[in-house]
């Protein structure tokens, strides 16, 4: 019998086979993007609601929770469908989509290379201020890169009306928000003694695992492109 696969593994062989069929729902647009999106949103729903229901707070607090779930994610849903479907919405949308990855990516990077000192050790024991700081450096490349080099590149996405330097003021504001949205759902997680939201998506846990960045930066996005877009 073979060794099993570590959570690395796992974690690259779940984002090769869902990356790309998460990129082609964005790319047709319409219901089923829409349909997606609701999806997700409906299975995070379930896992927020888990976790309240696992918080060692009085019953009514539960119920309060669970409907602050209900709207912070009920109007999260709404933030996505109007993203892809306003003008330009394909390309802001997987702008979108390409800061949250960066962040992750590059907070694991510089984490992982660089080290030092625990930024939450009680709330969330991995994460390092040197991981941080590249969630932060992430998505300040993509929308700085976005507004220098993909317009001279005839990269055809909206005309923008932003300078560089509030590209990347924008990209670090959007990694704080996503950073804060990972740090609550990690306290509310390690409050309720449960180390992931679920088990749907092999080596991450679950969609509220996944998408608890997205959910908080969102708003900061689409102020960023209802500013920005002429």
């Amino acid at each position: 019998m073979g060794q099993p696969l570590s959570s690395l593994t796992l974690r690259l062989i779940s984002s090769a086979i869902l990356i790309p069929v998460v990129m082609s729902l964005v790319a047709v647009g319409e219901w089923f993007f829409i349909g997606l999106v609701a999806v997700c949103i409906v299975i995070a729903f379930v896992e927020w609601t888990n976790i309240s229901r696992h918080m060692p707070i009085r019953p009514l607090f539960k119920y309060a929770l669970v409907a602050i779930g209900f709207f912070y994610l009920g109007f999260s849903f709404l933030e996505m469908a109007y993203l892809r479907e306003q003008s330009g919405g394909l390309f802001w949308t997987i702008m979108f989509m390409m800061c949250i990855w960066a962040s992750d990516s590059v907070a694991y990077i510089f984490g992982k290379t660089m080290g030092g000192p625990k930024m939450s050790p009680t709330i969330s024991p991995n994460k390092t201020w040197s991981g941080y700081a590249g969630a932060l450096i992430g998505p300040a490349l993509i929308l700085g890169l976005e507004q220098s080099l993909l317009p001279m590149a005839n990269f055809g996405g909206p005309i923008t009306t932003v300078t560089l330097p509030h590209a990347i003021l924008a990209g670090v504001a959007i990694g704080i928000t996503g950073q804060s949205g990972d740090l609550m759902i990690s306290a509310m997680k390690r409050k309720a003694g449960l180390k992931d939201t679920g088990a749907i998506i092999p080596g991450h846990g679950g969609i509220l695992d996944r998408i608890d960045a997205l959910l908080l930066a969102l708003p900061v996005f689409l102020a960023y492109v209802t500013f920005v877009t002429e």
